[in-house]
C-alpha cells in the first residue's frame, strides 16, 4: 500500500540521489518554519500567511479578529501593499520583523534532514534563518549562503538562496503586491538562478499551499519566462486538493503530491498534519540513497531516521548491495561442501554487483585478497564432491577474483581448470560425453570461456608455448560469443610476441588489431602497445579515440567502469607528456 501520489514522489527521490544527471533542488515554504524549535516556551507559532494577513488587516482596520472578506492570495499581497502606504516601507520591514520573532526560533530536526539531503540548491522564500542556522548541523555538504544578487557569482553550489530577502538586515522583503509585480525585472538574476535550476534539475516545492502566494507568482514567472518548454514543478505536501484543484495545478504544469490521501491520514491529529506530511517526505527522499559502489565489497548499512508507525508505509529502494563474505572457513567436520556452496553463492553474487574497476582499489583488496586465499584449500579439496558444472562455477569465480587481484594463478587450480574443461563439450553439449540439454547451457558457455582465456594467460605467464597455442584454439569456437574474447586472445598474442622478441610478428598483429565498436580498454591496451613499439603518435590519436568514447557513454548509475576507465586513460596520457 502506498499514497497515490508515490510514483510522483518516486521521481523526486530518483532525481535526488543520481550520481549523474541534473539531480534535484528544493523550493521550501513558510509552512516549513513550523518545523523550529522554541528558544522560550511562550513564544508563538511562526505565522502562517493568513496569521500575517490578519495581523496587517488589525493594524489597518483594528480588527485583529476579522480577515478580509476577499479571502484570496492576491488581496494577502494587496494588505501588505496598503500597509506600506499606509505607514512605509521601513516600518513594514518593523512588523514584519516583529511578526517573525526570528531570536524565538532554532531549526529542528527537519531542517537539518532536509539539508542532508544531496540538493544541488536550496531555494527559499522564508525570511527567517532557520536554514542558514541549520546548515552548521549539516557534515559532509558545505552550503554558501546567497542573500543578495552580488553574491550569486561569488557562492558555490550547493547554495541556500534567500530568494526574498533575510531577516535581520538584508532588505527589501519582498512581501507587497508591487514587489511581486516588480520583482522579475528587479531582481532578474535571482529569477534566472531559479529557473536555470528548474530547467535542469527536478524542482521540488515544500512548505507551500496551494494557495501561497510565493508559490503562485513564482510558478507563473516560471510559465511565462519558459512557456511550452517550462518542466514540471512537483509541490509536495499536506495538500488536501479536491479533484478540481488537482487539475488546477496541473494545467499551471504543477505536480501535487498531497498526503492527505496517505493510508493512515486519517489518524493524523489536525495540528500535526502538515509536520508528518513533511516527515513521511523526508523519510522517503532519505530511504532514495543507493549502495555507494565504491564501498564494494563492503555490506554497509544504510542508516535512516527511526520510521514511526504512523507514518508507514515508506517505500524503500531496492539495492543492489554485497553479501557479506566470511573471511575464512569456519566449520564442524562433515560440511566442508555445504559451507562452500553457500559461499560460492555469495560470491557469484557479489562478482554480478562488481562495480568495474578495472584495478581494484587498494583499499578493498587487502579484504577481498585475504578471503579468496583462505578459502581456497578448501574449495579445491571439496571438488570431489561437486558435479562437473559446479565444479566449473566454483572454478570461475576463484579464477575471477585471481585476475581483479592481479594475482597468480596457482598450479592446482590451474589443474582443476583444465580437467573441468575437459569435461564439458559446449558445443555439443555433453559432460563427459553424456548429453544434457537440461542445463543452462548459455551461462556454461560464459564460465568455460572466462576460465579457457585465464588459461592462456598463465600459459604466457609460463612461456610454454605448445600450451598457449593449444589453449587459444580451444576458444576458437567461442570467438562470436563476446566481443571481449577476439579482442583478449589479440591482446595475449601481442603480448606473446613482445615476451618472444618477434617485432615482425607484432607489427602485422597491430596492423590487424581493429579495436573499434568494443569496450575502450582495448584502446587503451593496444595504445600502449603502440607505445613500446616506438609508434607514440599513433598511440596518442588511439589514446584520444578511447577517451573521447569513454566520455560518450552515460554509464551506469550502479557502475564505476567508466570513471575507471577514464582514470587510467588518463594516467596513461601522463606518460606521453613526459
Amino acid at each position: 500500500m502506498s499514497i497515490p501520489d508515490q510514483s510522483r514522489i518516486n521521481r523526486v527521490r530518483d532525481a535526488l540521489w543520481q550520481r549523474s544527471g541534473g539531480g534535484a533542488s528544493v523550493m521550501v515554504g513558510s509552512g516549513f518554519s513550523r518545523n523550529a524549535l522554541k528558544t522560550r516556551p511562550d513564544a508563538n507559532d511562526p505565522p502562517t500567511w493568513r496569521e500575517v494577513a490578519k495581523a496587517i488587516y488589525g493594524k489597518l482596520y483594528g480588527d485583529r479578529d476579522a480577515i478580509a472578506e476577499a479571502s484570496q492570495t492576491s488581496d494577502f499581497l494587496k494588505l501588505a501593499q496598503e500597509y506600506e502606504v499606509a505607514f512605509g516601507r521601513g516600518d513594514l520591514h518593523r512588523f514584519i520583523r516583529n511578526l517573525i520573532r526570528d531570536d524565538d526560533f532554532k531549526p529542528g530536526d527537519l531542517h537539518t534532514r532536509l539539508l542532508r539531503l544531496p540538493w544541488r540548491d536550496v531555494f527559499t522564500t522564508n525570511w527567517d534563518t532557520l536554514l542558514e542556522r541549520a546548515r552548521t548541523s549539516v557534515v559532509g555538504r558545505a552550503y554558501s549562503v546567497v542573500r543578495n544578487m552580488d553574491e550569486i557569482p561569488l557562492a558555490n553550489r550547493p547554495r541556500i538562496v534567500k530568494l526574498h530577502g533575510s531577516l535581520p538586515a538584508h532588505f527589501p522583503l519582498i512581501f507587497t503586491k508591487e514587489d511581486y509585480r516588480t520583482y522579475p525585472k528587479k531582481f532578474a538574476p535571482f529569477v534566472n538562478t531559479a529557473q536555470q535550476a528548474i530547467m535542469e534539475t527536478v524542482f521540488c516545492l515544500i512548505g507551500f499551499s496551494g494557495d501561497d502566494p510565493n508559490f503562485l507568482e513564482w510558478s507563473g514567472w516560471v510559465r511565462d519566462n519558459l512557456g511550452n518548454a517550462a518542466p514540471k514543478i512537483y509541490l509536495a505536501g499536506w495538500l488536501n486538493l479536491s479533484s478540481r484543484g488537482r487539475r488546477m495545478l496541473e494545467e499551471l504544469n504543477v505536480v501535487p503530491i498531497d498526503l492527505a490521501f496517505h493510508p493512515k491520514a486519517d489518524e493524523w491529529p489536525e495540528h500535526l498534519r502538515h509536520q508528518y506530511a513533511t516527515e513521511w517526505i523526508l523519510h522517503t527522499l532519505e530511504r532514495g540513497k543507493p549502495y555507494d559502489v565504491t564501498a564494494w565489497p563492503s555490506t554497509i548499512e544504510q542508516e535512516h531516521a527511526l520510521l514511526p508507525t504512523h507514518l508507514e508505509p515508506v517505500e524503500v529502494v531496492k539495492s543492489y548491495t554485497p553479501q557479506e563474505e566470511p573471511i575464512s572457513p569456519s566449520f564442524e567436520s562433515g560440511n566442508a561442501s555445504d559451507s562452500v556452496r553457500q559461499l560460492l553463492e555469495i560470491w557469484e553474487h557479489n562478482r554480478k554487483i562488481y562495480p568495474g574497476w578495472l584495478a581494484i582499489p587498494s583499499s578493498e583488496l587487502q579484504l577481498l585478497s585475504l578471503s579468496t586465499n583462505e578459502w581456497e584449500p578448501t574449495i579445491l579439496q571439496v571438488f570431489p564432491d561437486f558435479a562437473p558444472i559446479d565444479r566449473l562455477n566454483a572454478i570461475r569465480e576463484l579464477v575471477w577474483r585471481k585476475e581483479i587481484l592481479l594475482e597468480p594463478i596457482l598450479s592446482q587450480l590451474e589443474s582443476a581448470a583444465e580437467e573441468a574443461l575437459k569435461s564439458i563439450d559446449c558445443h555439443s553439449r555433453t559432460i563427459d560425453g553424456v548429453v544434457d540439454r537440461a542445463i543452462e547451457w548459455a551461462s556454461v558457455r560464459e564460465a568455460w570461456r572466462t576460465v579457457a582465456l585465464a588459461l592462456v594467460t598463465i600459459a604466457r605467464f609460463r612461456l610454454d608455448k605448445d600450451a598457449f597455442e593449444k589453449r587459444i584454439a580451444a576458444l576458437s569456437p567461442f570467438l562470436n560469443d563476446h566481443l571481449d574474447v577476439a579482442q583478449r586472445i589479440h591482446h595475449e598474442r601481442c603480448l606473446w610476441a613482445i615476451y618472444a622478441l618477434d617485432f615482425e610478428r607484432l607489427a602485422d598483429l597491430v596492423k590487424d588489431w581493429q579495436t573499434e565498436n568494443c569496450d575502450p580498454v582495448w584502446m587503451m591496451r593496444k595504445a600502449a602497445i603502440l607505445s613500446e613499439m616506438d609508434q607514440k603518435d599513433d598511440a596518442i590519436e588511439l589514446l584520444n579515440h578511447a577517451l573521447s568514447a569513454i566520455r560518450e557513454n552515460p554509464g551506469d548509475e550502479r557502475s564505476l567502469a567508466g570513471p575507471s576507465r577514464e582514470g587510467w586513460a588518463l594516467l596513461q596520457a601522463q606518460t606521453f607528456e613526459r
